[in-house]
């Protein structure tokens, strides 16, 4: 593969992340979100404002790096590597993680149930692709 599709792929990597970024500011909260957070105390309540703040910020930076930094991540130098290994542990752990989240019974429509199977999907290849730039 060539150094300038590479480059493209990971440029449309990060667009995407921007993409993924975007769709899941519009993803239905749960039934009964607010209650259930209600009944937790505050410090449960801040951690998980915080928690999802921290992972669309760390969604948004490694978007912004694949979008700037691709010809630096296709290189192999350790910096690169250590980036694209970082990058494929963030997606493959939540690739992991959001079956275990069970959330199933909140994929009301057709259109929820497809965009989670996507999303699963993009980490899987999001994690793969960019082990691979760690490690080729």
């Amino acid at each position: 593969m060539s150094d300038s599709l590479l480059i493209i792929l990971v440029q449309i990597a990060g667009v995407f992340h921007f993409v993924t970024l975007t769709l899941a500011c519009f993803t239905p909260i749960p039934t009964g979100w607010t209650e259930n957070l209600a009944k937790l105390p505050e410090m449960h309540r801040r951690f998980s404002v915080a928690q999802n703040f921290s992972i669309g910020a760390t969604i948004a930076v490694l978007g912004l790096l694949s979008l700037f930094l691709a010809p630096l991540l296709i290189t192999g130098e350790p910096l690169a590597r250590a980036i694209c290994g970082v990058t494929a542990l963030f997606w493959g752990g939540r690739a992991c993680v959001l079956p275990w989240l069970g959330v199933r019974p909140a994929l009301t429509s057709t259109w929820l149930r497809i965009g989670f199977v996507l999303l699963v999907t993009e980490c899987v290849v999001y994690a793969a692709a960019y082990a691979w730039l760690a490690v080729r």
